[in-house]
């Protein structure tokens, strides 16, 4: 019996360190969303419009793999996704700036 019982232990075992899943990207998350927000407050959808598609798009596709348990697509695209909303944000504000909008 124990001779069996060791080879089917271990392949059990084996098998079971496969299985090792991605954490959920909790912080990656967050961050793209406030960053996200923080791009539509300062108006990129209206002024820097192609950066604001691109930070979009991304944290749309990160949510999407983020629900199918995909994390570590959701955590690229999230990060992909806070790179172009801070793009988009401080093109905004330079913009802004330079035709003398919302001036303090």
């Amino acid at each position: 019996m124990r001779k069996i019982a060791a080879p089917i232990l271990y392949l059990w075992l084996s098998s079971l360190s496969g299985c090792v899943v991605a954490p959920p990207p909790y912080e990656d998350y967050a961050l793209a969303r406030a960053a996200v927000q923080a791009a539509q407050d300062a108006d990129s959808p209206r002024i820097s419009t192609a950066l604001w598609n691109r930070a979009d798009l991304a944290f749309r596709a990160g949510e999407r793999a983020y629900k199918d348990k995909e994390f570590e697509k959701a955590q690229k695209q999230f990060r992909l996704a806070l790179r172009y909303a801070e793009r988009a944000e401080n093109s905004t504000r330079l913009k802004k700036f330079q035709s003398g909008d919302n001036f303090p």
